[in-house]
This record gives structure tokens, C-alpha cells and sequence, in this order.
């Protein structure tokens, strides 16, 4: 039977999106993961045919855990919840090997449009935007890897280099080098300049 993860704070969201699941496929065996850490641990320890990711979950960053997904079972077919409409999202999901990207707040048909694809094999980006018009969208944080990207939104989020590193298992030492990286990448000069850019992309 195919098996399906998905990952998400919200429980209404993990529950809503079963049944949804369950009314148009039968025999689907389900995984929950409410954090990235649980999700790597999910994904550790099993290997699943299809993840559900939210982008915005708590801990370690969606795209910090695309990235896991992809180099331990490169097989798992993963759509991607992003929080925001933002077509930057869609461009890393499909950078780093999702099979598509739905914003988080589309409707039931829109939903059952990008299972239906990924399901299928197929790939579902819709808000990618073409290639002239993503050069027109990039902004400076698309050029984080997703370490730095998690770090970056671990910083805006006021957490602790510790906490950070105990998170993404690395040492605080490295999650300093990474805080260096991205205010050279950003052209900031400080945390509060990083937040302040967060807020404005709506990364926060």
C-alpha cells in the first residue's frame, strides 16, 4: 500500500489533508511529523512512496528537510505546502527535487489538482513563473543554501545559537559561520537588519 508522510504544525491541516487524500485514493497508509526533527526522524527510519511538506513547519526549515528527503530516499515523490504565495518557494522546492508546490490556502480542487500530478508522476509547479519573469523575483535570499536559509529563519525567529545547533545538529561554531555567511550573502550589517528583511519578503 502507498504510503504517505505528512508534515505540518497544524493538526487541522494533517487531519484535513488525510481525508481529503482517503476520499480519493484507497488503501493510503498515513505518517504524521508536526517538526522537521520529527520528519528527519520519520524519514530515518522508514522509507515513504510520497511526503506532504509543509515550508513553514517548526524546527528545521521545509527546505532544510526537502533536501534530507531527497539524498536518503531520492525516489519519495514530495509536494510542498508553501505558507506564503510566493513563487521564490516554488522555484527552491523545485530547485532541490520536489515534485510540486501548492500554496497552503488553495482550495480543495487546487489541491486535489497537484496530488493528482504527483501522484501521477508528474510535476506540479504552477507558480513557478517563466524563466524571464523568475529573473525579474530573485531576491538576495535565494542564493542561501538551505542550512543557511534554516539558520536565517532560526535567527529572525530569536532562537539561540544553541538551540539552532542542537536543531540542525551542528555546532554553535558553525552556526556563527553560517550567521556570517548569510549577513555577507544579504548585505546586512546585523541581526536586527535580518529580521527586518525577513519581515519584508515575509520570510518570518
Amino acid at each position: 500500500m502507498p504510503s504517505v508522510l505528512i508534515v505540518d504544525e497544524n493538526l487541522l491541516t494533517r487531519l484535513g489533508l488525510q481525508q481529503l487524500l482517503s476520499e480519493d485514493y484507497r488503501g493510503l497508509t498515513f505518517g504524521e511529523a508536526t517538526s522537521g526533527a520529527e520528519a528527519v526522524i520519520r524519514v530515518v527510519r522508514q522509507s515513504w512512496d510520497y511526503v506532504v511538506l509543509g515550508i513553514s513547519i517548526l524546527g528545521k526549515n521545509g527546505l532544510y528537510v526537502l533536501q534530507e528527503i531527497r539524498s536518503r530516499h531520492p525516489n519519495t515523490r514530495v509536494l510542498v505546502l508553501s505558507a506564503q504565495a510566493d513563487p521564490q518557494y516554488s522555484l527552491r522546492a523545485q530547485e532541490w527535487g520536489a515534485y510540486g508546490c501548492v500554496w497552503k490556502n488553495a482550495g480543495r480542487a487546487d489541491f486535489r489538482r497537484a496530488f493528482k500530478n504527483v501522484f501521477a508522476g508528474r510535476k506540479h509547479f504552477e507558480n513557478v513563473p517563466s524563466q524571464g519573469a523568475a529573473a525579474k523575483t530573485v531576491t538576495r535570499h535565494g542564493g542561501l543554501s538551505a542550512r543557511e536559509h534554516a539558520v536565517m529563519l532560526g535567527y529572525v525567529a530569536g532562537k539561540r545559537p544553541s538551540e539552532m545547533a542542537a536543531e540542525l545538529a551542528l555546532s554553535i561554531k558553525t552556526v556563527s559561520t553560517y550567521k556570517r555567511r548569510i549577513l555577507a550573502k544579504l548585505e546586512l550589517d546585523s541581526i536586527a537588519d535580518l529580521v527586518r528583511y525577513a519581515i519584508h519578503h515575509s520570510l518570518s
